[in-house]
């Protein structure tokens, strides 16, 4: 084996024999190992996945509102586990009616009916709603109703704000999807979601014509915020649907709802 170069620094080993005056030769080195090549890493081409997802989004604008609908149910929430809801829930609520809706009901979360039968207000709330779009003569199908939560609170409690976090997106995607002409928010979450008014109370956001906007996407919706059904059951007891205080105050809303489809935005 050839020796080391004159550039090299000597071994310890010939070092040592030097200075012991040993007059065997110097125990050989072994030569260097050469480090294992690994393979290169696969690359992860950012623009590759911009065009993708530039390609889908061109694609998912030429897609009628239920199409949107039907990609957002299925890809994207799928079997959500995004907060710990999902362990209790039966099914996911996710929304019922017109694509097409002009005018679009936004409830706060599901109660037990909802949560067995995967549908919004089909419970005694349901049919309080049911009452007042019949007195409106604006049919069920003919509007969209979702809420902003898709599973159910335990016993029915009010939404936390991590769950409101977690899947408000969903109910804003639903509203790009469908773009009504006026929202109605059914009880203080739901108008403090649609609102972007947090501090403001039930019966303040009531007083006045609010807004909903999505800067990111140019969206604007006027909102009307009324009283959720289930508080117009405890409110007015066993007054036939329809007669009590709550309700007239319910319908009053509505009709302001209902005046500004057929006038245009306030």
């Amino acid at each position: 084996m050839p020796g080391p170069s004159r550039s090299s620094p000597p071994s310890v080993h010939s070092e040592g024999a030097r200075a012991r005056g040993a007059s065997q030769p110097p125990t050989s080195v072994a030569p260097p190992v050469a480090p294992a090549v690994r393979a290169p890493a696969p690359r992860t081409d950012l623009s590759e996945k911009t065009v993708d997802t530039s390609s889908l989004r061109a694609k998912a604008s030429e897609w009628s509102a239920g199409k949107k609908l039907a990609y957002l149910r299925d890809r994207s929430i799928g079997d959500c586990r995004r907060c710990a809801l999902a362990q209790g829930r039966t099914n996911i609520v996710f929304g019922v009616g017109n694509p097409e809706a002009e005018l679009m009901f936004v409830g706060e979360a599901p109660g037990f009916n909802e949560d067995r039968q995967g549908i919004p207000f089909v419970g005694r709330a349901g049919e309080r709603l049911n009452i007042w779009l019949d007195l409106l003569g604006v049919p069920r199908g003919n509007a969209y109703i979702a809420n902003v939560l898709k599973c159910r609170p335990p016993n029915n409690r009010d939404p936390h704000p991590v769950e409101v976090a977690r899947c408000s997106p969903f109910l804003h995607a639903q509203i790009r999807a469908i773009q009504p002409k006026v929202l109605v928010a059914l009880g203080r979450f739901a108008g403090n979601l649609l609102s972007g008014s947090e501090q403001l109370a039930l019966h303040r956001m009531r007083e006045r014509v609010l807004t909903y906007r999505e800067a990111k996407h140019g969206t604007t919706v006027p909102v009307v915020v009324t009283y959720h059904p289930s508080y117009v059951l405890r409110q007015s007891g066993d007054a036939p649907p329809g007669t009590s205080k709550a309700d007239e105050l319910v319908l009053s809303d509505l009709r302001r709802a209902v005046g500004f489809l057929r006038q245009g935005r306030p």
